[in-house]
């Protein structure tokens, strides 16, 4: 059995809390997964977040997320795939660098119900260099226990429509949608250690 470094008592209540719901491997086939990496240090638990490069035809172009891309054919399982996918974004080994915990509700980016996305949460034993690839503007921490005083309503444009959100407003980036409900999530379950 490989041993895993001590993990934190944030990160050891995700794990213990995502136990219970016995979410490791999805059993509803989802269209796409991302990654929720967190690094606990004493007080604190940060999580990586990116920004998204620009690109034509990309729906979540520019805008701030978690590490993660569609369920290719070829990956074995959902826990592959999001392996894969950080691996090709950031260039991170999550079988070297990280320590799986569980995984979050299965959610709809952009409230489209004809896509289901699997959050996985690993804990990374340490934080380790981050290259990222051209899909990624870049890659940046955020502290997770400052979160709920960065919640706002703010004001975004999607394909030329204007519309009010809920968001974290982290060092000037609208964090909003999706990604802002998956650490929402992680939020409720880390409220009595925060």
């Amino acid at each position: 059995m490989a041993q895993y470094p001590q993990i934190g008592p944030r990160l050891s209540r995700v794990k213990e809390i995502l136990s219970v719901r016995h979410l490791s491997e999805t059993v509803d086939p989802v269209d796409a997964v991302v990654a929720l990496l967190l690094h606990e240090s004493g007080p604190e638990l940060d999580v990586l977040l990116i920004h998204r490069a620009e690109r034509i035809n990309d729906p979540w172009s520019g805008q701030i997320g978690l590490p993660g891309g569609r369920v290719e054919h070829t990956d074995l399982s959902t826990r592959a795939a999001v392996k894969r996918e950080v691996s090709e974004e950031i260039g991170l080994d999550l079988d070297n660098h990280g320590r799986e915990l569980g995984t979050l509700s299965i959610g709809s980016p952009m409230r489209r119900l004809d896509m289901k996305v699997q959050p996985w949460v690993y804990a990374l034993t340490s934080r380790p260099e981050i290259r990222i690839s051209p899909e990624v503007q870049e890659a940046f921490w955020s502290s997770v226990i400052s979160l709920p005083s960065l919640m706002t309503s703010t004001e975004i444009e999607i394909r030329g429509t204007r519309r009010e959100v809920d968001a974290f407003l982290v060092n000037g980036r609208v964090v909003w949608g999706y990604t802002y409900r998956v650490l929402d999530e992680l939020l409720s379950m880390l409220k009595p250690l925060t």
